[in-house]
């Protein structure tokens, strides 16, 4: 039996507005999560100072150095290639570290893993860029973990949701300082609905410090519109107009300072919504922002003013409001999720942010029939995740690893051999749909002289066969063609796994074939993400379709013009008008009509073989089709074994 003494799990959600972290060992499975403190506390706000004598300082800590020459927040992003936030991530991680190094929380003898959580939605590419990010400042044994899975750990093994339920469907909404990710869980697997909307709460934190310093300036122009400011502070605390544009001047020439304002309205924002009815007339305190010991900024938040800035129209939402932008991201999802006929049994709300009230509300209104369901301290939901879901991870790597290398010693060869039968069902789809919907019809417009010459019958041809190739019609016979050939390809990797599930206890059918739902199929052929199609398939299909599509359209000269379906018409009417002037010549309509319906179906239905033929060698004489396919499904199938691994985790656990 493996043994796991001496590692240790770190769970390390790494979060735009704030950053926990929590540990687990391996060798103990069904120990609780515990915190790791940083500044002596379970969770801190992401933010870093450079100090001239200190150094760099994080956290908390970091918001009182008043002499900092660098102070940032929020700096957790994808935006992967800007400096300032590559620096000020990398800076902090590894503060961070050293931190857990200098209080003996962490030991250097011990093998540590770290489990950092991401978004739902980012990108494999963007996942990997941000690992070596992550790495280069000294990480051991990093692995990066979407959050959807680490909250669906974490909801299992707490206890907030059975397995059973979980089996049925569960929506989870993770709203973040930064964005709000939607992830539908459906028999233990995760699939991102829709995902970086930027409807974070520090839009929340940025409208807080806007209208704290309107409520001053309305009070100074007689015209107060949204509260009272008189009756909450005297006279001498509110500020002049004259102080209020210097400001507005200092933080745009220095984010230092406006960076402290905005934290200390986030402050001011979780004390309004932890004790909401304690503040609907009186302000929130959280104390003072001294700015160049000059001025004194106080967040303006109590219920009057939060109902203004949650209902004010928000230029980066579209002229929406905050609490109208959820609104409306909800009900899409639910749309999306009536599409394909799912309910989901409950709603898992993640995210410091979803302690916010009237977030429940919203939930609740646009679901009024499902459960609204929330740990007790959403703040640390994801970090004890993360751990929960390291452990697991290190505890089944064994029946990783055989998974590993069946995907990359028997995929491809799996996948390769199903090819030329594919091929050759496909062709034999294309030749009946050119024939059906593109050469017998125009033969028969010719024939009723709406085309003038045989010539221009070519050209109407090849125009149309273009056309319909990447028209709706093609892309559905293509993309049924896919899914057939997915579906045998599928039976025969599950033959494949099973095996590997019996070996380690797991039902028969643990990877049974993914759920296959085209969606936008008979769309055009997409280019972008389909969020109507929830497994991504028809994104999928979309792009083979796409190299389909461009194979054929090289090679269609050579697939119409040499197949002969225009040579009898020509030999029919040589007998009239000689076979030197037929293709240029106007043939009358009494010597047209010789070529009736019956005569041109029957000529469609003796060639359609050699046009299937032609575009079968099509396909052989370009030699990237077959590795660009195989390259293609190989992939997919790769990360759909991967995701079911994980699903599988679960079932170990």
């Amino acid at each position: 039996m493996q043994d796991y003494q001496g590692i240790k799990i770190i769970g390390f959600d790494l979060g735009h507005g704030e950053t926990a972290l929590t540990w687990v060992r391996a060798d103990n499975s069904e120990s609780e999560p515990q915190s790791l403190l940083i500044n002596n506390r379970k969770s801190q706000i992401t933010a870093i100072a450079h100090h001239p004598k200190k150094g760099i300082i994080i956290g908390e800590l970091a918001c009182l150095m008043s002499d900092a020459t660098i102070f940032e927040i929020a700096f957790k992003s994808r935006k992967f290639n800007v400096i300032e936030y590559k620096k000020s991530l990398q800076e902090f991680v590894k503060a961070i570290y050293q931190h857990l190094i200098d209080t003996k929380q962490i030991q250097l003898d011990d093998i540590n893993h770290f489990f950092i959580g991401c978004p739902s939605g980012w990108w494999q590419e963007e996942i990997e860029t941000y690992k070596q990010i992550l790495s280069e400042e000294g990480l051991p044994n990093l692995t990066i973990v979407k959050e959807s899975r680490a909250a669906l750990m974490h909801s299992k093994e707490s206890g907030i949701f059975t397995i059973k339920e979980l089996q049925k469907s569960v929506l989870i909404v993770d709203i973040g300082s930064s964005t709000t990710d939607y992830t539908l869980v459906k028999g233990m697997s995760d699939t991102p609905i829709d995902f970086g909307h930027d409807l974070g709460a520090s839009l929340i934190d940025k409208e807080i410090l806007k209208t704290s310093l309107k409520c001053h300036r309305q009070y100074r122009e007689g015209r107060e519109e949204i509260l009272q400011l008189g009756e909450l502070l005297r006279d001498e605390e509110i500020l002049q107009l004259e102080e209020i544009s210097q400001l507005e001047r200092i933080f745009e020439q220095s984010p230092l300072y406006k960076n402290r304002c905005e934290l200390r309205c986030r402050k001011a924002k979780e004390e309004y919504f932890t004790y909401e009815e304690s503040y609907e007339k009186n302000l929130v305190n959280v104390g003072i922002e001294d700015i160049q010991r000059k001025f004194k900024f106080l967040p303006i938040v109590n219920g009057k003013t939060m109902h203004a800035i949650l209902n004010e129209p928000l230029s980066a939402l579209g002229n929406k409001s905050w609490h109208d932008a959820f609104r409306t991201q909800l009900q899409e999802v639910k749309e999306k999720l009536e599409q394909i006929g799912i309910q989901p049994s409950s709603i898992l709300l993640t995210g410091s942010a979803s302690k916010m009230g009237f977030i429940v509300e919203i939930c609740q209104e646009v679901f009024p029939d499902i459960s609204c369901k929330r740990d007790g301290e959403p703040e640390l939901s994801i970090a004890r995740g993360l751990s929960r879901w390291g452990r697991v991870y290190i505890r089944t790597a064994g029946f990783l690893e055989e998974i590993g290398q069946f995907l990359d010693r028997e995929l491809t060869g799996i996948v390769g051999n199903h090819i030329p039968a594919f091929l050759e069902k496909l062709a034999e789809d294309l030749a009946d749909g050119l024939v059906d919907k593109v050469i017998g019809p125009s033969v028969k417009l010719w024939r009723d002289r709406k085309i003038v010459t045989l010539s221009a019958l070519e050209s109407e041809i090849q125009q149309k066969a273009k056309t319909w190739l990447t028209g709706s019609d093609a892309n559905d016979k293509m993309a049924a063609s896919l899914v057939e050939w997915l579906l045998d390809v599928q039976n025969e990797v599950r033959e494949k796994t099973d095996s590997i599930c019996l070996k380690y206890g797991l039902p028969i059918g643990t990877f049974g074939n993914k759920s296959i739902d085209l969606g936008d199929r008979a769309e055009k052929v997409p280019t972008s993400i389909s969020f109507n199609d929830f497994t991504g398939l028809s994104v999928f299909v979309g792009h083979l379709v796409g190299i389909i599509v461009g194979v054929i359209l090289a090679g269609l000269f050579h697939i119409l013009f040499f197949t002969g379906i225009i040579a009898p018409i020509v030999g029919v009417l040589a007998y009239f008008v000689g076979e030197s002037l037929i293709k240029d010549t106007d043939i009358p309509a009494w010597i047209r009509q010789f070529v009736s319906d019956a005569r041109i179906d029957e000529l469609a239905r003796q060639k359609k073989p050699e046009l299937q033929q032609k575009i079968q060698q099509t396909f052989i004489q370009d030699p990237t089709i077959a590795v660009k396919l195989g390259r293609e499904l190989g992939e997919w199938l790769k990360e759909s074994v991967q995701e079911q691994a994980d699903k599988a985790r679960l079932l170990i656990a």
